[in-house]
């Protein structure tokens, strides 16, 4: 049975009727009655199971009793709000036991006969808190999780090709060593000829030829690090670099000394004026002088450290001399990886030397054969990856792998050829591998695909020819990779914050739309209005998400064919095609009506966008002057609507600033009429007590943009916090600056809080330095808040704020203006 106060109800109340208290009574959501001061009249089955009280028990408190402690002296502002427009909040409830949970409140005023009450319909959202945190921490999870992936597969990169090439020097060695003793010593003699051929200054030469090649250069060098000497010296060069071979320089000097310091390539495109900051060293400089050159004449140089570890061994050094010639993305990615695989060159010189000795000494006995046998096939076990032996007509000869590498088993393949196992069109592929890899002798790789426990999996197959008419296949399931590189590929086009297309795809695009043939080319442009101001005034996190709103809504406007990119930081395009006139503005209007939902919705931070198209009936379309065209249609609307959406968000912040009950009750009227009456007693103009009272309104706007935490801090604020606090002078002057209406009291809301001896902030000016709006100001809000009650004290009599005044007189306050203002008080006691 509903039970309710009846001094509150009229007698034919909504209740009477047993289809409204069946309602009431089955809904899931919590329903209370409530008078204006809060007391509960009534609440259903709901609110009963929810609070753990009995009718009798909760027609006795105030919803203050269901409320923490901390949150509570909001409620009297809340039902304030709810009672003019409606109120949509979420807070914490207390049940009897003293637990909590989190609730999503609607309250608004509802008419019961004569009686005006405010009912609540009140839902349970701890389960939907937990799932959004639980979000937030999957999604840190998932960002944390792809670097290390990326990481990851950097390294698996690297260590994969040395894997390989040690694989490959292996397999050689094993035919061989499986030969008779003359054709080993024949080999022997062989290798011994090279190596003596193949010392490590031909190598570097080698590097070097091979990396101008890669460069498109003839210009080139290498410096090798001493490290006795802590010092690089010049061992090789070529074009214009070959005059400084032999010269050294200290290792902290030029473009080599900042590789050395971050153990990274160093790129300057524009080394003109990159050397005023980092000249060339002293010796290398003069040597191109005296072989009359100069390094005014170098366009680009590029600079990429060779390793061993993570230590600097050397730095290869390439330049370009051609006017407005520079290093591409490509080339430096390109030349990043030469230079890993010239430092393993590099590394392994003297490792190969120790395989020769190794060579030559198991060559003397056949139990030192059978030894180095023995090691090879460890570490061919040693392998993850399944082997397999196949015969020119890929049957299956062999196969060594462990038992989990195994899809089938060993007598299903054994014996069988590749058609029997694996379908026609990869069975095909692999004997055209195998063809490759015997006549050719190389090395022949490949991919396949195969559908494995419901999902598709990745392989790569690397064949080696063995002997004449085998080869040795080596399987690896590369899925995870690919993966990996199909999640690359997509964040290479998409913008991480709003997940559309990012510029570089649009750009991409944009030159592809120009090469094909369409009844029409549109495109529109779309700019998001005060973004800055939002960034400025609450933060960037706030401007994401109107970014991130502003994109989910363009997408809902466009079809999956269209493409709908972010190409700056509050702009968004999107390439239509066969669109007509009316087509684009039906989709403007569409668009429009969706931000005007939103708005209403979400009267934080109203969005406001500017559009901008353009159609073209040309064919293939013009699509630098198809951008232009919408791009100066978007600015013509910027400029009307402009500073009437910076308005509305400013206004926003305004009643943001209000609904954290910041604003004192009562506090802004007094203000304003403190000083417009104090203004006129020293005889100001109408036009500047005006602007005074816009001041008075308006002064602490910059509040909007500090944390709660420390905004509403009890107790006293630390120095940090004090750093932050202090900042909201200068975000009032940003969002005042930004808004015609306030612009002319910008530098006061800068000012308001100087002191007359120049201790204040932010830029500690003294005196009649300091705005004279501001030392009035000042002296109002300090009497006004002395006087009148706050949360944290009780008021105190005027006689007693005089005295403060007084005592500050001449520190903080203008000390003339200060005994006029006690003067107009002292003579007017109701003001």
């Amino acid at each position: 049975m509903i039970h309710t106060n009846h001094a509150y109800l009229p007698s034919n109340a909504i209740f009477e009727k047993n289809i409204y208290r069946s309602v009431m009574e089955q809904a899931r959501d919590i329903i209370l009655l409530m008078s204006s001061e809060g007391e509960i009249l009534y609440g259903n089955q709901a609110a009963l199971d929810a609070y753990q009280y009995s009718h009798e028990e909760l027609k006795s408190m105030c919803i203050t009793d269901l409320r923490l402690p901390e949150t509570a002296v909001n409620v009297h502002s809340q039902m304030k709000i709810a009672q003019k427009r409606g109120l949509l909040f979420r807070t914490v409830h207390v049940r009897k036991n003293k637990t909590t949970f989190s609730v999503e409140v609607s309250s608004r005023k509802c008419q019961f006969g004569e009686k005006e009450l405010i009912i609540s319909i009140i839902r349970d959202i701890s389960q939907m808190s937990h799932i959004e945190e639980m979000l937030k921490k999957s999604e840190h999870q998932y960002h944390s999780t792809n670097e290390e992936l990326s990481a990851a597969y950097e390294e698996l990169l690297a260590s994969e090709e040395e894997l390989r090439q040690q694989f490959d020097e292996l397999l050689t060695r094993d035919q061989e060593l499986q030969r008779k003793n003359f054709l080993l010593y024949s080999l022997h003699e062989s290798v011994l000829h090279l190596m003596n051929h193949t010392n490590s200054e031909d190598i570097l030469q080698e590097i070097l030829g091979s990396a101008t090649t890669l460069a498109q250069t003839s210009h080139g060098f290498i410096y090798r690090f001493d490290e006795e000497k802590n010092q690089f010296y010049q061992s090789h060069g070529l074009g214009t670099h070959a005059c400084c071979i032999g010269l050294s320089f200290p290792f902290d000097q030029g473009i080599a000394g900042k590789v050395y310091q971050t153990k990274g390539t160093v790129v300057a495109n524009h080394y003109s004026a990159y050397k005023v900051t980092t000249p060339p060293p002293f010796s290398i400089d003069f040597s191109f002088k005296e072989h009359g050159f100069s390094f005014d004449s170098v366009s680009a140089l590029l600079l990429v450290p060779l390793k061993s570890g993570q230590e600097v061994i050397g730095i290869i050094g390439l330049a370009h001399y051609e006017i407005q010639r520079n290093f591409t993305k490509e080339e430096i990615e390109a030349l990043g990886q030469f230079a890993n695989m010239a430092s393993l060159t590099i590394a392994n010189t003297s490792l190969l030397r120790s395989y020769q000795d190794e060579i030559t000494e198991r060559q003397t006995t056949e139990r030192e054969l059978r030894k180095l046998q023995s090691a090879n096939q460890a570490l061919l076990n040693s392998i993850p990856d399944p082997l397999f032996i196949l015969n020119h007509e890929g049957e299956f000869v062999d196969y060594k792998a462990h038992q989990e590498n195994l899809f089938i088993e060993p007598d299903q393949f054994l014996g069988k050829s590749i058609f029997d196992v694996f379908p026609a069109d990869i069975a095909e592929l692999t004997m055209e591998s195998i063809h490759h890899a015997l006549v050719n002798k190389t090395l022949q790789t490949f991919e396949y695909q195969l559908p494995l426990d419901g999902k598709i999996h990745y392989y790569e197959v690397r064949l080696v020819p063995n002997g004449s008419k085998e080869v040795l296949a080596m399987i690896r399931d590369i899925t995870d990779r690919y993966h990996i590189e199909e999640q690359l590929r997509y964040n290479g086009m998409h913008d991480s914050l709003t997940d559309v297309y990012n510029r570089t795809y649009f750009e991409e695009h944009m030159k592809r739309s120009a090469k094909k043939y369409h009844r029409s080319t549109g495109l529109m442009i779309c700019d998001v209005d005060g973004l800055k101001l939002i960034n400025d005034t609450t933060g960037h996190a706030a401007g994401d998400v109107v970014l991130k709103h502003v994109a989910m809504i363009l997408k809902g406007s466009f079809g999956p064919k269209d493409v709908v990119a972010r190409i700056g930081g509050d702009e968004f395009a999107i390439l239509l095609y066969d669109q007509t006139e009316k087509d684009f503005e039906t989709t403007c209007c569409h668009i429009r009506d969706q931000l005007q939902i939103y708005n209403q919705e979400n009267i934080m931070f109203p969005i406001s966008v500017s559009i901008g198209y353009a159609i073209s009936k040309e064919n293939p379309p013009d699509m630098e002057s198809l951008f232009q065209e919408a791009d100066t249609n978007m600015y013509r609307e910027k400029l009307h609507q402009k500073q009437s959406a910076k308005s509305a968000i400013v206004q926003a912040l305004v009643k943001a600033l209000e609904a954290r009950d910041y604003l004192t009750e009562g506090h802004g009227d007094r203000l304003q009429d403190l000083v417009e009456d104090f203004s006129k007693s020293i005889g100001l103009p109408e036009r500047q007590i005006a602007d005074l009272r816009l001041l008075a309104h308006f002064h602490d706007i910059g509040k909007v943009g500090i944390p709660d935490n420390i905004l509403f801090k009890p107790g006293r604020l630390s120095e940090d916090e004090w750093v932050i606090m202090r900042q909201h002078t200068e975000i009032g002057y940003r969002i005042a600056s930004s808004v015609s209406d306030l612009s002319p009291i910008a530098d006061w809301i800068l000012s308001h809080h100087e002191h007359w001896n120049g201790g204040g902030y932010p830029q500690g000016i003294s005196g009649e330095n300091i705005p004279l709006a501001c030392r009035i100001l000042a002296l109002a809000d300090t009497y006004d808040a002395m006087t009148n009650d706050r949360p944290y004290r009780k008021a105190v009599a005027p006689e007693e704020a005089f005295i403060e005044l007084r005592k500050f007189a001449g520190i903080q306050f203008d000390p003339v203006l200060t005994t006029q203002f006690i003067n107009l008080l002292s003579s007017n006691p109701m003001k």
